[in-house]
């Protein structure tokens, strides 16, 4: 692995780290919009970075857009199309998501498919699940 590649992916994984602990944090603190809000960020970085390498050339767009090309990719593991499409859902009038998922597992799956790492031992106050 080149040295700058390296870098990247250590300053990613930092990224991550920071996002999942955010995430997390505002799932505890009950504000579950900003800890899906969290997740999709991270995972649009993933994205970027995995679809950058993959097209060797930079690509730069917003998490939420990034998120939509990775749902629309045929070559993509249909569970991992259907996280990305969850975490770019709309949340309803009652501030209530469509499906039951968690949307921090979602960016878990994401990133491990798209990285091919266990990024979810990297953050400390990871639970599971959506508080009540």
């Amino acid at each position: 692995m080149q040295k700058g590649l390296s870098d990247d992916l250590l300053t990613l994984k930092r990224a991550i780290n920071k996002e999942l602990k955010d995430a997390n944090r505002a799932r505890i603190d009950g504000n579950e919009g900003r800890a899906r809000v969290c997740a999709r960020r991270e995972e649009g970085w993933a994205v970027s970075v995995t679809r950058s390498l993959n097209e060797e050339r930079e690509i730069e767009s917003n998490a939420y857009d990034m998120l939509q090309w990775l749902a629309r990719q045929a070559d993509t593991p249909s569970a991992v199309r259907s996280a990305a499409t969850r975490l770019t859902a709309r949340v309803s009038h009652d501030h209530t998501l469509p499906f039951p998922e968690d949307p921090l597992e979602d960016a878990r799956m994401i990133c491990e498919a798209l990285l091919g790492m266990d990024w979810t031992e990297m953050g400390e106050d990871q639970g599971s699940g959506k508080s009540a």
